[in-house]
C-alpha cells in the first residue's frame, strides 16, 4: 500500500511539474521576451484579410513555447548549471571566457583569422572613398571608424579552447588600405590599446560611456575639433545589465558598474524614445556648432551624446543605407560612419545613395550583353535619381580596378558589391534625365571590358 501512495505521489508530482509552464500563464502571466528576442506572436483564428487561419493551431503551439510560465528562469537556471558544472555557454551565441567574461559568436571569424577576401577588401575601401569623395563636394568633413570587437581588444580572456589566429584581422587589413587611400580614418583599436583603463563591460559586448567618451574624443579630432570628455570628471553609476548576460541569464540580476559624465549634456532631442536605440534620433544644441549626419550602430547608443553635445544640429540613422544624398537639400558640416569590426562585410553588401561621380570613358573591349536593373528612387532624397543594378560573375571582374556605367554619353563610377557568393553586383545612383543606352564597364585581366544592357 505504501509502495502505491509513493508511485501516485511521484507521478502526481511529475504531471504537475509539467502543467506549471502551461498552467503558470494564468497565475504568472506569459513570460516576456528577453535582451533583443523576437517572440512569437499572439496567435489569430483569422487572417489580416479576414479569412480562416489554418496554422492556427502552430501558432497557438509557438506562443506557448516562447512565453510559458518562469521560461525565463528555467532558461537562467539551465545556463548557470552548464556554466558552473561544464564550462559551456547554453545560449549559442554568447561565448563563455575565462573570469567569467562573456563574448559575442559573431565576432569568431575575426578573431580566428576568417575574414574578407583581398578583392572584397579593395572594393570596401574605394566604395568608401566615393562616399568621402561625395561629401567633401558638398563642403563637409568625412570621419570612417571601426568599432573593435571586444575580444580584439581584450583577448586574455576567451576561453582557451578557441584559438586565436595570428594573420591579420579584416580591421588590421582595411585599415592599411584605407589609409593608402586617403580616407579619413580614425583607427580606434590602437587608441583603446594605448589606455590601460578596461574600456569594455564584461558581460556586454559593447564599451562602457568611459569608451565611447574616448571614441568620440578620437572621432572629433578627426573631424578638426578639440574635445576633452575622456579626460573629464565621471562619476560611478548608473548600473548596466549587459546584453551578453542577459542573453544568457535572462532572469539573473548581476549588474556592472558603468560611469556618468559628470558635466552633463545640454544638447535636446524629441526623439530618442528607446534610450539610444531609436532608428533614427535629432539633436539640436544652441551652444554646439555646425551639423553633423552620422551613420553608427549599437556602438553609437553611447557615444552619441557626447557627439551630439558638439554640435548644434545633429542626425543619428542606424540605417545601413548611408543616404548621402540627403546633403543635397540638409546643410552638413561633418559626416561620420560608425561601423562595428563584425561588420565591416556591409561595405560591399550595401549601395550608399549618393549621385555617382562623373568620369571619364575607359578604353574597353566588347564583353556581350548583360541585364541591367533599374529602380526609381523612393526617399525624398533619391526621388529625382535612378538606381543602376548589373550582376555579373566574379570571374568577369577585377574589384581592384573601378567600375562605371555609360548613360548615354555619361559616364559615371559605380560601386562594387559582393551581395552573394560567387557574384559580383555593379550599383550606382544617377540623376533619372541622365538615363539613356546604358554600358557597364568591368576591369579584368586584360584591361576594361564593355557589356551593353540587354
Amino acid at each position: 500500500m505504501k509502495r502505491n501512495v509513493l508511485k501516485t505521489l511521484y507521478i502526481s508530482l511529475f504531471f504537475l511539474l509539467c502543467l506549471v509552464p502551461s498552467l503558470g500563464i494564468a497565475v504568472f502571466g506569459p513570460s516576456e521576451a528577453a535582451a533583443n528576442e523576437v517572440l512569437s506572436r499572439t496567435p489569430s483564428l483569422r487572417t489580416r484579410e479576414g479569412i480562416l487561419n489554418v496554422e492556427v493551431l502552430n501558432e497557438a503551439a509557438d506562443w506557448t513555447a516562447d512565453h510559458f510560465a518562469l521560461r525565463q528562469e528555467f532558461a537562467t537556471a539551465w545556463s548557470a548549471v552548464q556554466a558552473r558544472l561544464f564550462r559551456s555557454s547554453a545560449e549559442e551565441k554568447v561565448i563563455l571566457g575565462r573570469d567569467d567574461w562573456l563574448y559575442y559568436r559573431e565576432s569568431l571569424d575575426d578573431y580566428r583569422g576568417i575574414g574578407l577576401r583581398q578583392e572584397q577588401l579593395d572594393a570596401a575601401v574605394r566604395n568608401l572613398a566615393l562616399m568621402q569623395e561625395y561629401a567633401e563636394a558638398k563642403g563637409a568633413v568625412f570621419v570612417f571608424t571601426v568599432a573593435p570587437n571586444k575580444n580584439s581588444l581584450y583577448p586574455e580572456h576567451m576561453p582557451g579552447s578557441i584559438a586565436g589566429s595570428h594573420e591579420r584581422s579584416n580591421a588590421e587589413r582595411i585599415a592599411a588600405l584605407l589609409n593608402r587611400s586617403g580616407i579619413n580614418y580614425v583607427n580606434l583599436f590602437d587608441k583603446f590599446g594605448a589606455e590601460r583603463e578596461i574600456l569594455y563591460f564584461q558581460t556586454d559586448s559593447h564599451w562602457n560611456a568611459r569608451g565611447a567618451a574616448l571614441a568620440a574624443d578620437c572621432l572629433l579630432a578627426a573631424g578638426g575639433r578639440a574635445s576633452a570628455f575622456y579626460s573629464s570628471v565621471f562619476d560611478p553609476g548608473p548600473d548596466h545589465t549587459g546584453d551578453l548576460y542577459e542573453m544568457l541569464y535572462p532572469a539573473g540580476s548581476f549588474r556592472e558598474q558603468d560611469w556618468s559624465y559628470a558635466p552633463g549634456f545640454s544638447y535636446r532631442t524629441e526623439k530618442d524614445p528607446n534610450g539610444g536605440n531609436a532608428v533614427s534620433i535629432d539633436t539640436e544644441n544652441p551652444d554646439g556648432v555646425g551639423t553633423l549626419l552620422c551613420w553608427r550602430d549599437s556602438f553609437g547608443v553611447s557615444l552619441y551624446p557626447y557627439l551630439a553635445e558638439c554640435f548644434e544640429r545633429a542626425q543619428f540613422s542606424r540605417s545601413t543605407s548611408y543616404d548621402l544624398a540627403r546633403m543635397e537639400t540638409e546643410e552638413t558640416s561633418m559626416v561620420m560612419i560608425e561601423l562595428v569590426e563584425r561588420n565591416l562585410d556591409y561595405l560591399v553588401k550595401n549601395m550608399a545613395v549618393y549621385p555617382a561621380p562623373l568620369r571619364e570613358i575607359p578604353p574597353a573591349l566588347p564583353g556581350g550583353t548583360v541585364s541591367v536593373q533599374t529602380e526609381k528612387g523612393k526617399t525624398p532624397s533619391s526621388r529625382e535619381m535612378v538606381k543602376l543594378t548589373c550582376s555579373l560573375p566574379e570571374s568577369a571582374v577585377d574589384a581592384s580596378m573601378p567600375a562605371y556605367f555609360l548613360c548615354g554619353e555619361v559616364c559615371c563610377e559605380a560601386a562594387v558589391l559582393f551581395p552573394e557568393e560567387g557574384r559580383v553586383e555593379i550599383s550606382a545612383w544617377i540623376p533619372v534625365q541622365e538615363v539613356g543606352e546604358i554600358a557597364v564597364f568591368c576591369g579584368n585581366e586584360g584591361g576594361y571590358m564593355r557589356y551593353d544592357a540587354a
